[in-house]
């Protein structure tokens, strides 16, 4: 059965990210938060049901919408030659429901190189359990680049707001996160993500 898409959330958008700044930076687990602290991110939780929720009540409690949301973390390349601790900047970000949000390159890749970060864009795909072997290989197949749990979801929970998701990849289909290099890549991940957090905290568009 064919899936049904819905409505089109704004395309994505990049601006500034500063203390003077309305932009929210959020990331899923609180590993994330704490490693991407630099941003002052808000931590939703894994998953998409809690990621929407804690967005919808991140975005009740405040004053404002934001201008925008950065959503940060952890991801899975579903194709060969990205490596562990490489970024993904998503173009487009959808689930099993189709077509979430969507938008051009992003000019943060500049900003993310000149910090020594491996950059990549490409469609973010949102499932709701990891994912390996045959199901990368369909992914890639149907032009999808990194597949995370939250980001469709947090759209979703944000209508109307700009959303730009980057995410550091963690595993590949070169390295699964079964191998006993695990914990290496985790690391070296970990730290990219940090590298983020201190972009994101001072970088402006030009």
């Amino acid at each position: 059965m064919a899936c049904r898409a819905v409505p089109r959330a704004p395309r994505l958008r990049v601006v500034p990210v500063s203390a003077n700044s309305s932009t929210l930076v959020a990331c899923a687990l609180g590993i994330e938060a704490w490693v991407l602290r630099a941003a002052s991110p808000v931590s939703t939780g894994m998953g998409p049901e809690r990621a929407e929720r804690a967005m919808r009540a991140t975005l009740r409690a405040r004053a404002c919408a934001p201008s925008a949301l950065v959503f940060a973390g952890l991801g899975a390349s579903v194709v060969t030659g990205i490596r562990p601790g490489d970024v993904v900047i998503a173009t487009e970000v959808r689930d099993d429901r189709g077509v979430v949000a969507e938008g051009g390159p992003s000019p943060l890749e500049e900003s993310l190189v000149a910090a020594g970060l491996t950059v990549h864009q490409g469609v973010l795909h949102s499932s709701d359990h990891v994912v390996r072997g045959a199901e990368r290989t369909r992914l890639a197949e149907s032009g999808v680049t990194c597949v995370d749990m939250e980001t469709a979801a947090v759209c979703r929970a944000a209508p109307g707001v700009p959303v730009l998701s980057v995410r550091v990849v963690v595993d590949t289909p070169e390295y699964e996160l079964v191998r006993p290099a695990t914990v290496v890549h985790g690391i070296r991940a970990l730290r990219a993500l940090k590298q983020v957090g201190t972009v994101l905290a001072t970088w402006h568009p030009n």
